[in-house]
């Protein structure tokens, strides 16, 4: 008995040994959890492809010597600059996508069939509030770990509304904006910044009219499965932005103005707002004028029952290809790229805004305290994926940048019924294009 006893011990102890081994080993199963940190990936090699060019591209090199002297691991960068998503999608069609990559705000709507689920990743709890809307599925799964995020909302400059008489932080819905805004041009300045072909413009501000929680038009599913008739645009958005050309809101050569001059106008105290926008562009207005005061502010309700909400979109963002066969190398390596020190220093390369605590905590940038301050004042904020990325076909974007062009050249009744009519038809199109393959 204690001969047969002392065989099983032995047996016992082998499996044991055994195991132990095998959670070293680098491979397709994947280690989970906290016991990423343990992984010994020496000698291991895999790919990380990026959408980064310039300046950041060699800040994202110097992560990686850092990353590879202190692992032994060798990364092969690929950076395909403008043909980054030609090249991803030919290499989704043949089922060879680099070992990690860069989703550049797909990683739900576009890549998740190809993407390895990391909600039991030990990062997954650094992140903030506003990114989870974003990145996680509707039964909890997260494909990427996103660093930093876009913010869209809206921009204010304090001191213009200070001399105006207005309060920004008072306003709720459009019609409380509108009137805002006539007093801002009364004062003599002008109440909004835009170009003509601004996209944004008729994109990023829309949801309140047309989806979102106390909107007067549920239209979501009707955008989802193609069947959108665009009558409720028309009624919304379109009208609104009808009556602020009408008024006067935009600048007197709104059809030929640069990005570039409405940001030094901006920042001269010549502007209020900026509707449908992102922090990065005030940073450029502090650099032009330091003692200008900015403000971030979420995009307001359709009505006062309505929501506002913050369009938040994937910034630097990085997801595992499920088929690698390094996926514990590649966690390893996500797992660093939370390190305070080495996300904050990508990030300032970027100019975005962090998305997970260690980034946050260690972030003075202008940005950061911007978007900061508006979640201190702002705490029930409904964040939202960008608007045209969520409801909208692939490729929609450059139709709202024509579109937002012919409504400024004509925002008579026949001009925006045309607008609305060509809206229509792109979105018919590119939904069954996107739908057909």
């Amino acid at each position: 008995m204690k001969r047969v006893l002392g065989l099983l011990l032995v047996m016992v102890m082998l499996i044991s040994l055994a195991a132990c081994s095998g959670s070293e080993k680098t491979g397709k199963s994947g280690t989970e959890g906290d016991d990423v940190e343990q992984i010994d990936i020496k000698g291991e090699t895999f790919e990380v492809a990026v959408t980064y060019t310039g300046d950041r591209v060699t800040v994202f090199e110097e992560v990686i010597d850092d990353f590879e002297k202190e692992t032994g691991a060798t990364i092969e960068l690929a950076t395909y600059g403008d043909d980054y998503e030609n090249t991803l999608k030919t290499r989704m069609a043949s089922n060879s996508l680099p070992d990690i990559f860069q989703t550049h705000g797909w990683s739900i709507l576009r890549y998740k069939e190809y993407l390895l689920n990391l909600q039991n990743e030990p990062w997954v709890k650094l992140y903030d509030e506003s990114a989870l809307g974003v990145i996680k599925d509707d039964d909890g799964a997260i494909y990427v770990l996103m660093i930093s995020q876009l913010a869209n909302a809206t921009l204010v400059n304090l001191d213009v509304c200070k001399e105006a008489g207005v309060d920004p932080y008072s306003i709720y819905d459009w019609d409380d904006f509108t009137e805002a805004c006539q007093k801002i041009k009364d004062a003599g300045f002008t109440p909004i910044a835009t170009t003509a072909a601004n996209a944004g413009t008729l994109a990023n501000t829309v949801g309140t009219w047309l989806n979102y929680e106390g909107a007067p038009y549920d239209e979501t599913e009707a955008m989802l499965n193609g069947t959108y008739d665009w009558e409720s645009y028309k009624a919304g958005p379109l009208k609104y932005l009808s009556d602020w050309m009408n008024r006067g809101f935009y600048p007197e050569d709104v059809a030929t103005v640069s990005d570039a001059d409405l940001q030094e106008r901006f920042a001269n105290n010549q502007i209020a707002f900026f509707l449908g926008n992102d922090p990065f562009w005030l940073i450029g207005a502090k650099k032009l004028n330091e003692d200008g005061n900015f403000a971030f502010i979420p995009t307001f309700a359709a009505s006062d029952d309505g929501v506002q909400f913050v369009g938040i979109g994937e910034g630097d963002t990085f997801g595992i290809w499920k088929d690698s066969d390094n996926i514990d190398a590649c966690k390893v390596f996500l797992n660093y790229l939370t390190k305070s020190e080495v996300c904050t220093k990508i990030n300032n390369a970027t100019g975005m805004i962090g998305a997970i605590s260690t980034a946050i905590e260690s972030d003075e940038s202008y940005g950061q305290k911007l978007f900061s301050d508006m979640q201190e004042k702002y705490p029930d904020v409904f964040y939202e994926n960008l608007w045209d990325r969520k409801y909208m076909p692939s490729d929609m974007w450059p139709i709202f940048s024509n579109a937002a062009q012919m409504l400024f050249e004509d925002h008579s009744e026949a001009g925006i019924e045309s607008v609305k009519e060509y809206l229509h038809q792109n979105y018919l199109d590119l939904y069954e294009a996107a739908h057909s393959k």
